[in-house]
């Protein structure tokens, strides 16, 4: 059941499908991670759609962080953050729903704000009330900067988290440190003034001061900058761990050191680095990280043109240098054809850089679902029969939430569909299962519907449809864990989920070359955080289909499809498919063919002859050196140590790397980057098999870092 709530602490009068089950006590918040499991801090990031002046009420304060926008443009997504100033009430002890739905509906009672907030407002993922500043201001006055001894021609970026910023590799050849600038999102602000609304940021001259008083003891040098802080859940003690996701990224992109041969960065290339909350894998559904993430890209930006004022003769129209952004973070579902709010706010931002600075890029990784049976795509010709049955197979003992999109293709009317979830056999829903693709909310944010899937009288899920962004149908299932999770009562039944996707008879058709589309979201489990998530995935139900214990294919057909609706074309990153995105796949560099996860681009095959859809991978670098040597070696967290990382995430610095050292020389930034090799005759599959190898490997790719 889901508890009756006074009209104004209804969470579906202004939320979207995730942050209603995220955030509410009845559905996902018990199985979120601490930041909402734990309830409310009062503290919340969020993006405002539609307008770029923030809703104004007594009640709380907004802030925006550091946005760069030296063209004056008016921005259509914005983030920013906010405080309940109600929060610290003694006598008051808020439910995370309850909370945001009052704060949205104070915002409401004004006419003025109501307006504001009327086309999209999202509310992210809580920030800790300790890494809230006491006093922001967004100027930065560059105080704690210092002129490095060789003026820089380029700039590497780095977005990820567990950044290593005091490692050697980051040196120069006279001692100090080549990080200029790092924005640790989620450490304990300490400065009573800050130019960064929450968490801490640091310069160069504040890191080389670290370092010296470490000396070479790197487990101080982070102790001492907060960078270890155990009662933070978003920042925790992951340094002391001898590897990072953010240590392997960060070090293949901008780090120095003998593991990547003679493939060298000058001391001509400076760095700027944005630590993302830990915490933001433990929900792999990319809900919540907007912000987080968009405020990092505008950080990096806004730092890059301060630096580049400081050498500047006009210093009020500098020259932006030239500058490679990695982003080796991703998710799996979304709408995959770069109308999503981070995507279309990544091509805003690239395409106005780019404009200044053609030598600006953002370097992103495919993903790694190529074969995982997470995709599938429904076509006219399956819904003959006025629907269509698909398996989802729920792994026992998930500790974590799972979701699966159905996305009906833009501009298709909702009306003649609805969607059915059937549970594995031997249990049956007691309420909910079936939703029309029709709204029944609207007033505020996207037209959406809501119901609880209830098993004996408790909720274990929620199925929505919500026409998100106005123009495209999407339907979600979110189900609860499938182990009893933190004392909680319920949980999902493991096995064989069905969900039919029903259409009138008299419905039109679906507009040619296009498919009703499924995407899994990501559930695997970041060894780091323990999540306990195990991933789902779908399952053919047709009589061809192998099933759901069927073996998988052997690893060297890497450009084979399943059978059936089932496919890895189109797994691509759900976040990656903004046009001027450089998308980077990942290959076995003995054999020069895909690695076996490595996502592709969409491929449907009209009339026998493969055709694209949607955003196809740029690039691709070595993301396993073969086939027994899984992975690619990197730097870890301390002077010394090393690491080894499997995915695409691996490979996208690869390509961030040589193109900000082509940058520096003046090159081209694709100088040296090869054609993309024939498919190998061993591979070859039929006639498909050259259109097969583009959407996994691109038209270049890079070779091994070295060579």
């Amino acid at each position: 059941m889901y508890a009756k709530r006074e009209p104004k602490e209804r969470i579906s009068n202004y939320s979207g499908p995730y942050e209603r089950y995220v955030f509410s006590e009845e559905l996902g918040q018990p199985f979120a991670f601490p930041a909402i499991a734990d309830e409310t801090s009062g503290y919340y990031t969020a993006l405002l759609e539609g307008t770029d002046t923030l809703p104004s009420h007594p009640r709380f304060e907004t802030r925006l962080p550091p946005l760069w926008n030296p063209l004056a443009r008016k921005r259509t997504i914005v983030p920013f953050a906010f405080y309940d100033k109600q929060a610290n009430d003694p006598n008051r002890r808020p439910r995370v729903d309850r909370e945001i739905a009052s704060l949205l509906d104070a915002v409401t009672e004004d006419s003025t704000a109501r307006s504001a907030i009327r086309p999209r407002f999202r509310v992210n993922f809580p920030i800790a009330p300790q890494a809230w500043t006491a006093t922001y201001h967004p100027h930065c006055d560059m105080d704690n900067w210092t002129v490095p001894a060789t003026r820089p021609k380029a700039i590497i970026a780095v977005i990820d988290d567990g950044l290593p910023f005091g490692h050697r590799a980051f040196l120069d050849s006279t001692g100090k440190t080549r990080v200029s600038h790092i924005w640790l999102q989620s450490a304990r602000a300490s400065a009573p003034h800050s130019a960064v609304p929450f968490g801490r940021e640091y310069m160069n001259g504040e890191i080389n001061a670290l370092r010296a008083a470490a000396g070479d003891d790197d487990a101080a040098f982070y102790r001492n900058s907060g960078a270890i802080d155990p009662v933070l859940d978003e920042l925790g003690p992951h340094m002391r761990r001898s590897m990072t996701h953010g240590a392997h990224v960060m070090g293949m992109a901008a780090g120095n050191a003998s593991v990547y041969g003679d493939s060298t960065l000058g001391d001509d290339i400076q760095i700027i680095a944005v630590q993302l909350p830990n915490t933001i894998a433990w929900d792999t559904s990319g809900f919540g990280k907007e912000m987080y993430m968009l405020s990092a890209i505008h950080y990096v930006f806004d730092r890059a043109r301060a630096i580049a004022t400081k050498y500047a003769d006009d210093p009020a129209n500098p020259e932006e240098l030239p500058l490679i952004l990695n982003f080796s973070y991703g998710w799996s579902a979304g709408r995959h054809d770069g109308q999503s709010e981070m995507e279309l706010a990544i091509e805003e931002l690239l395409a106005e850089r780019q404009s200044l600075q053609p030598k600006t890029e953002i370097t992103m990784p495919t993903g790694n679902n190529f074969d995982s049976n997470m995709h599938a795509a429904i076509s006219e010709a399956a819904l003959s029969t006025g629907s269509y049955r698909i398996g989802w197979q729920m792994q026992p003992e998930d500790r974590t939430s799972n979701y699966l999109e159905i996305w009906l293709p833009e501009g298709v009317d909702g009306a003649p569909y609805s969607v059915s979830v059937t549970p594995p056999k031997g249990y049956s829903l007691s309420a909910g299962g079936t939703i029309p693709v029709t709204p029944d909310f609207g007033q505020i944010g996207d037209p959406r519907r809501f119901t609880e899937l209830e098993m004996d009288g408790e909720n274990i899920g929620q199925l929505s449809v919500d026409l998100h962004r106005g123009n495209r149908w999407r339907i979600l299932v979110a189900l609860i864990p499938t182990a009893f999770v933190r004392a909680q009562s319920r949980r999902a039944p493991s096995g064989l989920w069905q969900v039919e996707i029903t259409r009138d008879s008299a419905a039109p058709a679906l507009p040619a070359g296009e498919d009703i589309r499924l995407w899994v979201q990501r559930d695997d489990d970041p060894s780091a955080l323990q999540t306990g998530g195990r991933q789902s995935r779908l399952v053919d139900l047709a009589p061809r289909g192998a099933g759901p214990h069927a073996p998988p294919a052997p690893p060297y057909r890497v450009y084979s499809t399943a059978t059936g609706p089932i496919s890895g074309y189109g797994s691509l990153s759900g976040v990656g498919s903004a046009p001027r995105v450089t998308r980077v796949a990942g290959y076995v560099q003995v054999t020069g063919t895909p690695a076996s996860y490595s996502a592709a681009g969409g491929l449907r095959v009209q009339g026998g002859v493969p055709a694209t859809w949607g955003a196809q991978t740029t690039v691709s670098a070595v993301a396993d050196q073969s086939l027994i040597l899984r992975g690619t070696p990197s730097i870890g967290c301390h002077s010394g140590g090393l690491s080894r990382l499997i995915g695409t995430s691996g490979a996208t610095p690869q390509v961030a790397r040589r193109m900000v050292i082509n940058a520096a020389a003046g090159r081209d930034v694709m100088a040296g980057f090869a054609p993309c090799p024939a498919v190998p005759a061993r591979e070859d599959q039929g006639p498909t098999s050259a259109a097969q190898h583009r959407a996994r490997m691109g038209d270049v790719i890079t070779p091994p870092l070295g060579q």
